[in-house]
């Protein structure tokens, strides 16, 4: 849990970072509906003129929470992208590797319940979640994809459609078991092997025949 703590003394960037920070635990703490800028303002110590002056509405601050958040898990996926690495099956599987290592984070999982529960009644949730979060996965498999289809290393005519399937079958249901509180996340060695799994049959499915 963060701690309270004023603005003062600190530099913009700083003072920006620690708003969210608060602002990422009051909403998980308490979900999206019921939070409101004066309770975030409270717990920062600060004004809410303050707070504003950073973030102008509760739904900025909350896409900035979910900015930060989903970096986390893209930050390691781009680094796959730009990798030169010709095996697929192998890039496909520290992909893997990566993205699961990430989502399994309790931090995810707070994002993942907040919107689960609060996302059918406030829509502008989900958008957000998905302009920062899957979209953005998805498009960097895409990228990686499609790579090795303009090398005619393998074929498919929906890189996109391909992409998504694959983040799919690499979470399966654990991960859905995981967020409703049935099983816990699992070890490095056990994220290790759905990764490696879901890559060998996605790799063959594409496979040029």
């Amino acid at each position: 849990m963060v701690t309270n703590c004023r603005l003062s003394r600190s530099s913009p960037d700083d003072r920006r970072e620690h708003i969210i920070a608060i602002a990422a635990d009051v909403f998980a703490q308490i979900g999206y509906g019921a939070s409101s800028m004066s309770t975030i303002a409270a717990r920062l110590g600060g004004s809410k003129a303050t707070l504003y002056k950073y973030f102008p509405s509760k739904e900025l601050l909350f896409e900035a929470v979910l900015r930060g958040r989903c970096e986390r898990v893209l930050a390691p996926l781009r680094d796959l992208r730009s990798s030169d690495d010709a095996d697929l099956e192998s890039l496909l599987a520290k992909f893997g590797v990566a993205f699961l290592t990430k989502i399994y984070e309790p931090v995810s999982l707070d994002v993942h319940r907040l919107i689960q529960s609060e996302g059918l009644r406030f829509p502008e949730l989900g958008k957000a979640f998905f302009r920062s979060g899957p979209d953005a996965v998805v498009e960097e498999l895409r990228a990686t994809l499609e790579r090795f289809e303009t090398a005619g290393l393998i074929a498919c005519d929906d890189l996109r459609l391909a992409a998504g399937q694959f983040l799919g079958m690499v979470r399966g249901d654990h991960h859905l078991r995981y967020s409703a509180g049935l099983w816990p996340a699992p070890d490095d060695a056990e994220i290790e092997r759905q990764a490696r799994h879901a890559a060998q049959i996605f790799v063959y499915g594409l496979q040029r025949r």
